[in-house]
């Protein structure tokens, strides 16, 4: 862990008052940042954040036993039980000021930062991203999923001033909420994977998400490029958005006749994708170790990324053949049976009708000697506003049509879904994924493909955690 920041350094950018003389300030360094307690580093800073449910200031002495060096405070916060045991920073609003620390942090560096948005494969466009960029040079990129009002200045906050990439994820549920990440960040491109209906609660219809999503442009640097879904519906209304914001370079990547970053061949089976592309004029050929068209289509936006921050596609796309996918959206796991195995295909994290759709087709081509029965444990869709009850019925309609024997279902949503389905396919239900759990369990067989999936709420999570752990190889 090197120097990320001098202590006199942090109170300069958030303005703050701290518990140190100044030359001692100097002399302190800090060499990571955490808003997590249970997770810090040794020498970290604690920002100490107030939660929906927590308030971080009741973990600052915590923060400190675990090795913490100094953390972020409001003003007059006091550790409890008397003295501090670490370097104290006062601010009027901590959240506040990690953002000034995330602006102070992007501000001093001179890497070129890309910008991921978009209704689904963020994360995993992301990673790819980081991985592809990563050997072209020092890459700083956001961990898991920290996307929203706190983890983009987070992010920000840690990356080193040598990088020379940077990759950031954006995410929202609400209109408004990108805007002010994307000036945070002010990526020199940005890039949207996908428009799709997922959080569409909180909106009239799709074009109301693709101008959400569009957003990003707010902050791209003059000079900057986006990247943009060419085959998707709502292109055109991106690209419209784009001229408004003064952006001149908007490349399209796709299928799409024309598109500068085109996918002109593809082949895909359970195992994964062996694809031709033409990158802005370039021509590469890569296999990714992950199914589904979707991803293949992501990594060619990705590659256009690479291209325009100027690293060289050519080695970006050898490294693609390595890439496993992020927790929870795709990993599969060989568990053990008295009798044999099955293979458990983990794609827990969220969920919306589009990536549904493509979990479904993807679990649908797991036939062979090797897969008896292909099962799909699905949870509730959520956020999907009047349309709810319509989007999950379309999925017994899609499960009809599909190679997938047996259903099990948990949640309200699902209820309904579970009930068209032909009788034959429904394999159990449950109110919730715990209760889910044993009727699983019990008509588990070897030679089963079982895959998991449904939004973070509705918790599906808890299923894959238990058969990992029941049924460990």
């Amino acid at each position: 862990m090197g120097d990320l920041w001098t202590v006199a350094e942090i109170v300069e950018a958030v303005k703050g008052q701290c518990s140190l003389e100044p030359e001692a300030q100097k002399a302190c360094h800090i060499g990571s940042i955490s808003i997590d307690s249970r997770t810090l580093e040794q020498g970290a800073l604690y920002v100490a954040i107030q939660g929906v449910s927590q308030d971080g200031h009741k973990f600052v002495g915590p923060a400190f036993q675990a090795g913490a060096g100094a953390a972020l405070v409001r003003e007059g916060f006091q550790v409890e039980g008397g003295e501090s045991q670490g370097v104290l920073i006062y601010v009027p609003d901590t959240l506040a000021a990690l953002e000034a620390l995330g602006r102070t942090a992007r501000a001093r560096t001179e890497a070129k930062i890309i910008a991921v948005t978009g209704s689904a494969g963020k994360t995993g466009t992301k990673e790819a991203l980081h991985s592809m960029l990563e050997c072209n040079g020092p890459t700083h990129a956001s961990v898991k999923s920290f996307n929203n009002h706190w983890g983009v200045p987070l992010s920000l906050a840690r990356m080193p001033q040598d990088s020379v990439f940077g990759v950031f994820e954006v995410g929202m549920n609400h209109a408004g909420e990108i805007e002010p990440l994307s000036k945070m960040i002010a990526p020199d491109v940005a890039l949207i994977t996908t428009v799709a209906p997922v959080h569409i609660g909180h909106f009239a219809n799709e074009e109301e998400i693709a101008d959400a999503k569009a957003e990003i442009f707010a902050g791209v640097k003059p000079g900057g490029g986006v990247i943009l879904p060419a085959d998707n519906r709502h292109y055109e209304r991106l690209v419209a958005s784009a001229h408004r914001a003064g952006i001149e370079r908007i490349i399209g990547f796709g299928r799409a006749e024309g598109a500068p970053a085109r996918m002109l061949e593809g082949q895909f089976d359970r195992e994964g994708s062996v694809v031709r592309a033409d990158i802005l004029g370039q021509q590469v050929r890569f296999k990714i170790a992950m199914p589904g068209e979707h991803i293949a289509l992501n990594f060619v936006g990705a590659l256009a990324g690479v291209s325009l921050l100027g690293g060289d596609v050519q080695r970006a796309a050898e490294v693609l053949e390595r890439l496993a996918p992020p927790e929870g959206r795709g990993g599969r796991y060989e568990l053990s049976l008295p009798n044999g195995s099955f293979l458990l295909i983990d794609e827990s994290y969220n969920a919306n009708p589009a990536s549904m759709e493509v979990a479904l087709k993807n679990l649908s081509m797991m036939r062979g000697q090797a897969y008896s029965r292909r099962i799909a444990v699905l949870g509730d869709m959520l956020e999907l506003g009047a349309r709810s009850k319509a989007y999950h019925q379309d999925i017994a309609a899609q499960v009809g049509n599909l190679e997938v024997n047996l259903v099990f279902a948990a949640g309200e949503m699902m209820r309904d879904m579970f009930e068209q389905l032909p009788l034959e396919k429904q394999a159990g239900y449950g109110a919730t994924s715990i209760e889910l759990c044993s009727l699983v369990e019990k008509k588990l067989q070897p030679g089963d493909v079982v895959m998991v999936k449904g939004s973070l709420g509705s918790q599906m999570g808890h299923i894959v955690q238990r058969l990992k752990d029941n049924y460990k190889a």
